[in-house]
């Protein structure tokens, strides 16, 4: 069984995973295109596998990703070697609605989806520069309207 985690932007997704991770999960750690947060101290190979756009299609066309798509400008994405190494991993809307059926099956989806001020507030401390807020918030609302595909949903900011 593996542990999907997906939410808005701010909504927990990272602080959850990080716990479970204390608790010995191992997590499956995502390709991306977008360049990392220094200030959040994010660090290649663990919080994310920041590679270039030619190297992240180039493994799309070779058919390693099991997921992937773009967001707000970016690509994101999972090989299959991640996956199958993995305990529990992120991913977005688009990322769960790509995976094979048989993939899907081996997945415990846990929606964090806590109430728009409190992440408001937190994108504000993030003070990101890079990626405008109101553009992820947009982005969000459309992304998870309508969205049922969970298995267990939280509105507790406080967990």
């Amino acid at each position: 069984m593996k542990i999907v985690i997906l939410g808005k932007a701010a909504s927990g997704k990272d602080y959850l995973r990080k716990r479970m991770m204390q608790q010995g999960a191992k997590y499956g750690v995502s390709y991306t295109t977008r360049p990392p947060r220094v200030k959040d101290g994010e660090i290649d190979g663990v919080d994310y596998l920041f590679t270039t756009e030619e190297d992240f299609l180039a493994r799309v066309e070779r058919g390693e990703m099991i997921e992937y798509q773009q967001f707000n400008g970016w690509y994101y994405g999972m090989t299959k070697d991640v996956f199958d190494a993995c305990e529990v991993m992120i991913l977005n809307v688009e990322g769960l609605a790509m995976l094979a059926p048989e993939i899907r099956k081996q997945c415990f989806v846990i929606y964090v989806d806590i109430d728009q001020e409190t992440r408001i507030e937190r994108l504000g401390a993030r003070k990101d520069v890079d990626d405008l807020k109101w553009r992820r918030l947009e982005a969000d609302e459309e992304q998870f309207r309508n969205f049922t595909d969970y298995d267990i949903r939280i509105t507790n900011p406080d967990f």
